[in-house]
């Protein structure tokens, strides 16, 4: 039976209220997926946010649908996006090679959610692969003018993923590996130190639906390395 949005909000409360057992304390469109995949959410949310905004509520994000989410306010996108389980069967496989890539690196958990936080800032999780601000690009919209990589690196998942956490060796440009302190810095300020963004206070809203998808999707997705 697919859960309702009031077990998903327990489950969320759940993550929440335990943290330690996450983290210890101290245009066009593809995806691609990492080691082996959780079952899909319903993708409620997404249905609902498509739904909405008059597109085929197929759960699946076409480019229509990458377009109105990219111009979407954040308000509306904290209210779809509830939890893990309302994003798309491609935006999970997105998020779980985040997470695999993490995985292979050695990157603790906490820099695993840093790192989803991100990306659901930047593009909740859709690989684009036509430019939508300058030249950005990718789930975690890095620009080539920039040094994060060629158009080819950038809307590779696991390559842009690497890029992010620093552990890339044909990228130069610092990686969350390379901000002094991430380890104790609150998290949302890590986001901006590796993502230098104009609005640096918008990552910190995901912390707690980046906590809940890593609980949910970081059991099954297997190392990339």
């Amino acid at each position: 039976m697919p859960r309702t949005r009031s077990t998903r909000r327990s489950a969320v409360a759940f993550f929440i209220a335990w943290p330690f057992l996450l983290i210890p304390a101290a245009g066009a469109v593809t995806g691609n997926s990492g080691g082996v995949g959780h079952a899909p959410g319903d993708a409620e949310g997404l249905k609902a946010f498509q739904a909405e905004h008059g597109l085929r509520a197929t759960g699946s994000v076409d480019p229509a649908t990458a377009n109105a989410l990219r111009t979407a306010s954040d308000a509306e996108l904290r209210r779809v996006f509830a939890g893990a389980a309302d994003l798309g069967r491609e935006q999970l496989a997105n998020a779980r090679t985040v997470i695999g890539v993490g995985k292979g690196a050695g990157i603790p958990q906490r820099g695993q959610v840093i790192a989803l936080m991100a990306a659901m800032q930047e593009s909740k999780f859709v690989n684009y692969t036509e430019p939508v601000n300058g030249d950005s690009l990718g789930i975690f919209q890095q620009r080539p003018s920039a040094g994060w990589g060629t158009r080819e690196q950038i809307t590779d998942v696991a390559t842009s993923a690497k890029s992010f956490y620093g552990v890339e060796p044909s990228v130069r440009n610092p990686g969350l590996l390379a901000v002094a302190n991430w380890q104790t810095m609150p998290l949302g300020d890590a986001c901006q130190a590796v993502q230098r963004s104009a609005h640096p206070d918008r990552y910190a809203q995901w912390e707690r639906f980046a906590r809940e998808l890593l609980a949910r999707e970081g059991p099954s997705a297997g190392p990339i390395r």
